[in-house]
């Protein structure tokens, strides 16, 4: 009788538990990636800016030249929610809200 035929690497049970931890680890990456995206941080509410002056003051100057833009026409409508939106981060980021 001749011997059975050799087992490749790739049907052995090792193969398919690294291909498993391959694809958690993969899974893992693009969660990680991806976090800001699937976590976002919560709005922060109007009244909790008001309690900052700095924020406040901040805000009040970014976004006034944003609002200065749009009415001098320098900026669209798409612009300037655009701009609006950074001015926003960007103060909260600076300077953020206490609560």
């Amino acid at each position: 009788m001749s011997a059975p035929p050799a087992r490749s690497f790739l049907d052995t049970p090792y193969a398919r538990i690294l291909a498993l931890a391959v694809a958690l680890l993969m899974a893992a990456l693009l969660g990680w990636l991806n976090r800001d995206a699937l976590f976002a941080p919560a709005p922060v509410s109007p009244s909790a800016k008001r309690a900052n002056p700095e924020l406040e003051a901040c805000l009040s100057e970014r976004v006034g030249a944003v609002d200065r833009m749009r009415k001098e026409g320098v900026v669209n409508a798409r612009q300037y929610d655009e701009f609006r939106t950074r001015a926003e981060d960007y103060c909260t980021a600076r300077f953020p809200p206490t609560q």
